[in-house]
């Protein structure tokens, strides 16, 4: 059953100091069981300042002329290309076609010392229309809202309330170079969750520049739909946010919005398109309902049978153990159990690529291509397999099967060009 916008938390988030949380009564929030959040008494909100990709910025341990190249990368022409397959200056070309739109959108408020959709929310193109149409009901606006989100292009959508919890205690400045104050506007009880899937051959190809592509136009992508849905809301009279990789952590709204699980990978494994997704948030006072987190068997199977990802990572950036509260370094979040990802070590490798890696999204046994009548069939009798007594069987057939191997990108690009 849905949980209506109006519903109270039966836990409120009490702040204690910057950043740490205590809640009040008892430890967990009233949906963590069902999205699988385990928060420790120590768990702290995060600052954006210690996201491995703000680290680049100001971070001594982290900078360095190849991190300075790799951000230059996805605007100037040929940076980072060399004789290898997949690096070439043409494979460098596609994968900042795709960042054109995200680039654009990044571009539009440099000048104000904002990244929109990377280090701040996208500012809205207009304000709201000054006369409030009627809502039926939030049952029938929350119909409504996927089915525009979809219109636009989303491959899903999930609708969750706002938890302060998943947001940064401080923005971050690239123009000063340190911490600026958090600045999303109050009283927007609601998040629309998004996701678009990335290309499946583009991703196969990892690693490579090639398979940049497959990032940048994710991004572009969903820069444009977040806005696509907020312009939406704003013209019908309320508030809406657009978010892309600022202001929040997606993957715990994701999550939430009943949109995939936690995967050890660090990523969120959606039910038809595995990790291969990227995610954007629409923040809106809309009066809305939430859907409910799903179970579909990714935790289980992560946890007792399927070690790829980590096997794979070229870094060794994944951990092979059981979820657990420790954490590798300051990119982490402090006071919550789960599979660590050690960000400094796999940043250093796609720092050491000049480009993305995505290794662990590729060889993810959920990574599937569904467009086919006959892979939607045999990725549906796969997840329930995965999902029953026998996991160890479905992890089998998936590697017999050859799923999650690279294909070389010169193949890819054979491919494409057949088309």
């Amino acid at each position: 059953m849905a949980e209506s916008a109006t519903d109270r938390l039966t836990v409120e988030n009490q702040p204690t100091s910057e950043g740490a949380y205590r809640l009040k009564g008892e430890l967990h929030h009233s949906k963590d069981q069902a999205c699988g959040f385990e928060l420790t008494e120590n768990f702290e909100r995060f600052n954006q300042a210690n996201d491995i990709y703000t680290r680049g910025q100001w971070d001594a341990r982290i900078r360095s002329d190849k991190v300075i190249n790799w951000f230059k990368g996805m605007f100037r022409p040929g940076l980072g290309a060399r004789k290898a397959e997949g690096y070439s200056v043409r494979d460098f070309a596609l994968r900042n076609a795709g960042w054109m739109g995200a680039n654009l959108t990044i571009q539009r408020s440099l000048k104000q010392g904002r990244v929109d959709a990377f280090l701040d929310y996208i500012l809205p193109y207009s304000d709201p229309n000054p006369e409030k149409i009627e809502i039926e009901s939030p049952e029938v606006m929350s119909e409504e809202m996927k089915s525009v989100s979809r219109l636009f292009g989303a491959d899903a959508v999930g609708i969750t309330h706002t938890d302060m919890r998943w947001h940064y205690t401080k923005s971050f400045s690239t123009k000063t170079l340190a911490e600026k104050p958090y600045g999303i506007p109050d009283g927007l009880s609601n998040v629309i969750v998004i996701v678009t899937a990335m290309n499946y051959e583009a991703v196969k190809t990892y690693p490579s520049a090639t398979a940049g592509i497959a990032v940048g136009h994710g991004y572009s992508k969903d820069c444009e739909l977040a806005q696509n849905i907020a312009t939406y809301i704003l013209n019908l009279v309320y508030r809406a946010v657009a978010c892309v990789n600022d202001t929040s952590l997606a993957i715990p709204y994701a999550i939430a919005a009943g949109l995939g699980e936690y995967g050890r990978n660090g990523l969120l494994i959606t039910k038809d398109f595995g990790p291969r997704v990227r995610i954007g948030r629409i923040h809106t006072d809309l009066p809305l309902v939430h859907d409910q987190p799903i179970s579909f068997g990714v935790r289980e199977f992560c946890d007792s049978t399927c070690q790829r990802c980590a096997a794979a990572c070229p870094p060794k950036a994944i951990s092979f153990g059981a979820p657990e509260a420790r954490i590798p370094n300051q990119s982490s979040i402090i006071g919550i159990r789960k599979w660590q990802v050690d960000a400094e070590r796999c940043f250093k490798f796609w720092v050491n690529q000049a480009t993305e890696c995505g290794v662990c999204m590729r060889v993810c046994p959920y990574n599937k291509d569904i467009s086919r009548w006959w892979s939607r069939a045999y990725y549906r009798t796969w997840t329930r397999l995965a999902a029953s007594p026998f996991k160890r069987l479905a992890l089998k057939l998936d590697v017999a099967l050859g799923f999650g191997q690279r294909i070389k990108p010169g193949e890819f690009w054979r491919r494409f060009r057949s088309r």
